[in-house]
């Protein structure tokens, strides 16, 4: 089954050029995995709780939940405290030589989505970049020569995700 995940992130190469379709693509595959996966990459690593019983011994600042010991999971529990892991592999398997530098030292799947999201997403002068380009294709857009009517359909509907993603409401 990890070899599976490997294989379909493999299929979903990290590209700066193709970033936002990356994006929903990694997305959907970590959703499809497990329902708690996207926890992981927005919250952080799971990590199963259990009631302190030694609480009122140990004062009136003690914590209520403690850790659970791995020795005490349960198999789904083992399963949600691994999501991290198997999503770092993901993440990791989508990335080639170049970048993979760049998240190595992150320490969770968290870190690296974050790492891969600035790079992909840029800064605010980024972004508003590329909001006036799509502006500028969207405002000179025309059918080109040679290019079908489902080409041409296809390449607006590509252009007004773009749009949309980046902010612009277009009604």
């Amino acid at each position: 089954m990890e070899k599976d995940h490997a294989n379909r992130s493999k299929q979903l190469a990290f590209s700066l050029s193709k970033f936002d379709d990356w994006k929903v693509r990694m997305q959907a595959l970590l959703c499809s995995i497990h329902d708690k996966m996207w926890d992981v990459i927005t919250t952080g690593p799971i990590t199963v709780m259990m009631a302190n019983t030694q609480a009122a011994a140990q004062g009136a600042g003690a914590e209520q939940m403690i850790p659970k010991p791995k020795s005490q999971l349960t198999s789904e529990e083992r399963t949600r405290a691994n999501l991290d892991n198997v999503a770092r592999n993901i993440l990791y398997n989508s990335l080639d030589d170049s970048l993979f530098p760049r998240v190595r030292k992150c320490e969770n799947a968290m870190e690296i989505w974050n790492v891969l999201m600035n790079l992909g997403e840029g800064d605010e002068q980024e972004k508003d970049n590329k909001l006036t380009v799509a502006m500028k294709k969207f405002e000179d857009f025309k059918m080109l020569p040679n290019e079908t009517v489902m080409d041409m359909e296809l390449r607006f509907t590509r252009l007004m995700g773009d749009l949309t993603y980046l902010g612009k409401e277009m009604t």
